[in-house]
């Protein structure tokens, strides 16, 4: 994990935690007060991909080069923190991080407009990297029809992924190859969860929509041309469309065991690309655009005191 995550896991922790202390001062005569924290672990499989043009325009061609990963999976590591401030209004903090260890990449280049005339393609393992999010998030049980409530959800969104490009021992070309693509979302959310109470189990379900601000940035390692670390930033504004699903389990008044699956799609707008060279200047062109779609499924347990 970066220094720059590290830092702003740590700052991001300790704003949560005070945010939920005083929250805890100011309802402190509330006897339905409750802390629920979810610590979970499972798997996740998502793809991303992106592409540029050949000018500032969008022209000559439309798609020049595209970049695509798939298959990418690994182990998803989840901690959820939620502080019930009255019986109806809660807060909560979800944090995920995925470890990437497995997965594919291809490069392609086009001469000719709509992906014609390729003169360049390769294929790369990409079996490294991270998806990193954390969302805090403030929901309001504003109906209750017999068993099941509908509340309304708004939220602050941050997420971090890195995507890599590594030699592949069939293709003596790539040999040293390690070059990265590390993307920022930034923004917030709005949405609703409806959540179904019995005795046995309780389901849980919601959909949200995200408006963020976009930022990547990529070291090109092996082309000499590109500086280093940073080769070439894109930025541009995104639409994030997550869903989830819970199963929950009590064990007794004080674990829950929880089933999860959550969803998660984000398409990046049309941008701009900045490309920084050692010998020249600044070469801009248009971002065409990204796509990162991703689903995970966890278990877990929910400690509620």
């Amino acid at each position: 994990m970066s220094i720059f995550l590290q830092t702003f896991l740590s700052k991001r922790i300790f704003i949560v935690f005070l945010i939920l202390l005083l929250c805890k001062i100011s309802s402190a005569q509330d006897n339905h007060s409750k802390w629920k924290i979810k610590p979970s672990v499972g798997l996740n499989q998502a793809k991303f991909d992106w592409s540029i043009a050949g000018n500032s325009s969008g022209t000559n061609p439309n798609i020049l080069s595209e970049l695509i990963w798939q298959e990418l999976k690994g182990p998803a590591f989840g901690l959820d923190i939620q502080y019930n401030i009255t019986n109806r209004l809660r807060i909560k903090t979800i944090n995920q991080y995925t470890s990437i260890t497995k997965g594919a990449a291809e490069d392609t280049d086009y001469a000719e407009d709509n992906r014609q005339n390729a003169f360049y393609f390769d294929r790369f393992n990409a079996g490294k990297g991270y998806l990193f999010g954390t969302y805090l998030q403030l929901s309001y049980e504003a109906l209750t029809i017999d068993l099941v409530s509908i509340n309304p959800i708004i939220g602050f969104s941050y997420g971090q992924h890195q995507f890599h490009l590594l030699e592949t021992g069939s293709n003596a070309m790539t040999t040293g190859l390690n070059s990265t693509y590390q993307t920022r979302y930034k923004g917030f959310d709005l949405g609703f969860e409806s959540a179904l109470e019995l005795k046995a189990f309780n389901i849980t379900a919601g959909i949200l929509g995200g408006f963020y601000s976009y930022l990547a940035k990529a070291n090109w390692n092996l082309i000499p041309d590109f500086a280093k670390p940073v080769s070439f930033t894109q930025k541009a504004n995104a639409f994030a469309l997550k869903g989830y699903a819970n199963l929950s389990v009590p064990l007794n008044k004080s674990l829950e065991l929880t089933l999860d699956y959550q969803i998660n799609t984000i398409n990046t707008h049309a941008g701009v690309d900045k490309a920084y060279f050692i010998n020249q200047p600044v070469e801009e062109t248009q971002f065409n655009g990204a796509s990162f779609s991703g689903n995970t499924i966890a278990l877990g347990i929910n400690i509620i005191f």
